[in-house]
């Protein structure tokens, strides 16, 4: 008899980790021959139509429609959870809650079902800039469960302390979507393009190399910087001076394919904060995928993916970023071997299966 699972998410895809974390897994889980079921705690349509505005229905959303919005997903939330619990007592071997925000249905899931109940923990969610996120309750959620995992390892040092079934469990680097687009996609010498991908929250990790990107960019006119996912606020972003740059505001998984595989260069700068160690390497794993050489700061688990200088480079001051980009700017082989290296890497150590056989593991799920 083959094994069941449900997948709880938070909001289906309208949040990046919802896909990376759980719902890219889909055809894996039935290849593997195990039935699964996805259930989403709000509603993904209501959660999209808050967190990815245009700019006009941005402003409505601060003048009060935000609110509405609000409230609405929480009554819709609150019938989904009884339908969640009442779904969990269909006989599964396993529950993944993925980055779930609600202690209460947690709790009552804990209750009612007997299994295996996993949370997935990601994005710093107990430090103090995201105490809104299950009315500051994360620990209480971790205390509750049987497992949980986490993508990088400063996060499961945290959880260790409140639940001791910690496992790792990388997030892939969608590299095999990335290659349904390598075939029709090229890289041009000129302008040479430098990108971030990310979203608006965390645009501000561009500002310690605000200062390296200005002196690079007096000493070169061919090169562009293309910044995916940067929202419509443009006061998220650093106030440039000779940065010759473009930007897209939302980004599908097509269009991050697309845009990461017209990167020459991928910048992934951090600030030396628990925040940074608690991010992860998706971000510079997605460069890898899309053949960018990866330049990054090096903090957590960066140092694990990254060998300077030959499947990527790391810098930390002001002086190393311009040196290193310099580097990679003047010197066509050296980007291209150290872009071809990455690419390697991640095909080897950072397969959807490879992932997915740690969740598998997370789960107390065999696929024999």
């Amino acid at each position: 008899m083959s094994k069941r699972v449900l997948v709880v998410t938070e909001a289906g895809d309208a949040w990046p980790s919802g896909w990376v974390r759980a719902l890219i897994y889909k055809d894996l889980f039935r290849d593997r021959n195990i039935q699964v079921d996805y259930v989403s705690r709000q509603s993904s349509w209501l959660t999209s139509l808050q967190g990815r505005p245009g700019l006009l229905y941005g402003r409505l959303l601060n003048a009060g429609l935000g609110g509405v919005l609000g409230r609405l997903g929480a009554v819709v939330a609150r019938g989904r959870e009884n339908l969640i619990v009442r779904q969990a007592l269909r006989g599964y071997d396993a529950i993944y809650l993925q980055k779930i925000g609600s202690l209460e249905l947690v709790s009552a899931l804990r209750r009612e079902y007997a299994g295996r109940l996993v949370f997935d923990l990601n994005d710093a969610l107990w430090l103090p800039a995201h105490s809104g996120f299950a009315n500051g309750k994360v620990r209480e959620i971790l205390s509750v469960v049987d497992a949980v995992t986490c993508d990088n390892p400063h996060g499961l040092t945290f959880a260790r302390s409140l639940n001791q079934n910690v496992f790792l469990v990388p997030d892939p680097a969608q590299v095999e979507m990335i290659d349904q687009y390598r075939a029709s996609a090229s890289k041009s010498n000129s302008p040479l393009v430098l990108g971030w991908i990310g979203g608006y929250s965390t645009l501000f990790n561009l500002f310690p190399i605000w200062e390296a990107l200005e002196i690079v960019f007096s000493y070169h006119e061919d090169i562009v910087l293309r910044l995916v996912g940067t929202g419509h606020n443009p006061l998220l972003l650093p106030r440039f001076e000779q940065v010759r740059f473009s930007t897209i505001s939302h980004y599908s998984r097509s269009d991050m394919a697309r845009e990461v595989l017209g990167m020459d260069i991928g910048l992934f700068p951090l600030f030396d904060v628990q925040d940074s160690l608690a991010r992860g390497i998706l971000k510079s794993a997605i460069y890898m995928s899309g053949e960018a050489a990866v330049i990054a700061s090096p903090r957590g688990q960066v140092l694990e993916l990254i060998q300077d200088g030959v499947n990527g480079m790391l810098a930390n001051s002001t002086q190393e970023w311009v040196d290193k980009l310099e580097r990679l700017i003047s010197d066509h082989e050296l980007r291209r071997r150290i872009a071809a290296a990455g690419l390697e890497t991640v095909r080897r150590d950072y397969s959807l299966d490879k992932s997915f056989d740690a969740l598998l593991h997370a789960l107390g799920i065999s696929d024999k």
